[in-house]
C-alpha cells in the first residue's frame, strides 16, 4: 500500500471527525478503556467522550483537539473539569450512574479521574505542567496519512504519560497495607519478590506501588485489579518478546509485562529482570527525563 503522510494543516479534519475514529478505537489509546458515552455535558463544560477504565475501575474523560497547539487554555478547561468534580462528591455519584447506565457490569467505581487528550501539538510549558496534575494524565499527538484510496488514517503517538513519574513520598504505604488491598494476588507477589531483590537489591513502597533498585531504580512493581504489572528498565530494543511491551512505543527504556495469578511466571522472567540490572549499572547515558524520580 502506498501512503501519503501529510501535516495536519494539510488536510482539514474535524474535531468530531477525531473523536468518532477515536471512539471506535478506544484501544489504541488504553486497552483497558471501554466507551462509556460522547458530549457528556457537566455543570462546567462537556466532555467529548466518557470511557471506563476496566482494569482501575475508574472514570476516564478524553478531550480532542484538531489542527493547532494544545496549549495553556485547553489544560486550564481540563483542570476546570476536575475541579468541578472535587468540588462535591455527589457529582461524582451522578458520574457513576451514567458509567452504570451503560456499564451495568463495571464493578466498583474509583473517585480518581483519568484524562486523556488527543491533540494535533502540545506546547512545550503545558507538557511540563501535565507532570504537576496528581491526577493521571496522557497526552497522544497523532500523525494524518492519505492510502491510495483516499482514506484518511490517524496513527496515534503517546507524548505525555504522567504515570510515568511517581515521587517517593514521605510517609510511603507500607508493603502489607499494599498487599491487603488485593488478597488475591499476594502469593503471587511472594514469588515475584525473591527474584527482585536478590544480590544486594533493595525495595521500597510508593503510595500505589513497590520500587526496587540497586545504584538506581530498575523495577516498579504494580498490583492492578486483576494481574500484577512488572515494570523493566531493559534499555530499548533490549528485549523481543510478544508478552514484553515497551513504553511509548518502543521509545522508553521502560516495559512492562502483566502477570496474572492463575499463570505461571513468564519462562524469560529472571533475563529481563538481569537485563534491567546490567541496564541501570551502565553509566547514565540513557536517561529519560520522565524517569528521574529518585532524589
Amino acid at each position: 500500500m502506498e501512503i501519503t503522510i501529510l501535516s495536519a494543516a494539510d488536510v482539514k479534519v474535524r474535531e468530531k471527525d477525531i473523536q468518532n475514529s477515536f471512539e471506535r478505537n478506544l484501544a489504541l489509546l488504553d486497552e483497558d478503556l471501554e466507551f462509556v458515552a460522547s458530549e457528556v455535558v457537566i455543570g462546567t463544560g462537556r466532555i467529548d467522550t466518557l470511557a471506563y477504565d476496566s482494569v482501575n475501575g475508574r472514570p476516564v474523560f478524553i478531550e480532542y483537539k484538531g489542527p493547532g497547539g494544545f496549549g495553556k487554555d485547553a489544560l486550564i478547561q481540563l483542570m476546570d473539569y476536575l475541579s468541578w468534580f472535587s468540588r462535591d462528591e455527589n457529582r461524582m455519584a451522578i458520574l457513576e450512574r451514567i458509567i452504570r447506565q451503560h456499564k451495568p457490569s463495571a464493578g466498583k467505581i474509583e473517585p480518581s479521574i483519568a484524562l486523556i487528550c488527543v491533540v494535533a501539538d502540545i506546547e512545550d510549558r503545558v507538557r511540563n505542567a501535565i507532570y504537576a496534575i496528581a491526577n493521571d494524565v496522557k497526552v497522544f499527538t497523532y500523525l494524518i496519512a492519505r492510502d491510495t484510496a483516499e482514506k484518511l488514517i490517524l496513527v496515534p503517538r503517546i507524548e505525555v504519560d504522567n504515570t510515568d513519574v511517581e515521587s517517593r513520598v514521605s510517609e510511603p504505604t507500607s508493603e502489607s497495607e499494599l498487599l491487603d488491598k488485593h488478597p488475591h494476588l499476594q502469593e503471587t507477589f511472594r514469588k515475584l519478590r525473591p527474584q527482585l531483590v536478590r544480590d544486594g537489591a533493595t525495595s521500597y513502597t510508593t503510595s500505589k506501588s513497590f520500587r526496587f533498585k540497586t545504584n538506581k531504580i530498575f523495577a516498579k512493581l504494580r498490583l492492578k485489579k486483576k494481574f500484577i504489572q512488572l515494570e523493566l528498565r531493559v534499555g530499548k530494543g533490549a528485549v523481543s518478546d510478544p508478552a514484553f511491551t515497551y513504553r511509548r512505543a518502543g521509545e522508553s527504556s521502560w516495559g512492562y509485562v502483566n502477570i496474572y495469578p492463575s499463570n505461571p511466571l513468564p519462562d524469560r522472567l529472571d533475563e529481563w529482570i538481569e537485563h534491567a540490572r546490567v541496564f541501570v549499572g551502565q553509566p547514565a547515558n540513557d536517561i529519560e527525563e520522565d524517569e528521574i524520580s529518585e532524589s
